[in-house]
């Protein structure tokens, strides 16, 4: 498993539009995303699970990431979620 650290950077967190290309983005990759906020677990690829978790601008997060790529398409989790806009 690799995993990194970041946070919510969208002014308006994670609500229903950005959950939505969140989801599409994770689908693309085989591997196993966990999104960990506190003691919250998201997974990324579940529209519910993400809207569920309350993630609000500035939540920290820890992007983990289990299978072939994990570290590559971790860095890739990470970078789509500091670039998430409305």
């Amino acid at each position: 498993m690799f995993q990194k650290e970041t946070s919510v950077k969208n002014p308006t967190g994670l609500h229903a539009r950005p959950a939505s290309q969140m989801v599409q983005f994770c689908k693309g990759f085989p591997e196993k995303i966990t999104l960990v906020a506190g003691e919250r677990r998201v997974d990324p690829k579940s529209i519910i699970t993400i809207l569920a978790g309350g993630l609000k601008q500035g939540t920290p997060l820890t992007v983990q990431v289990e299978g072939e790529h994990e570290q590559e398409v971790c860095e890739k989790v990470v970078a789509f979620i500091e670039s998430l806009e409305d």
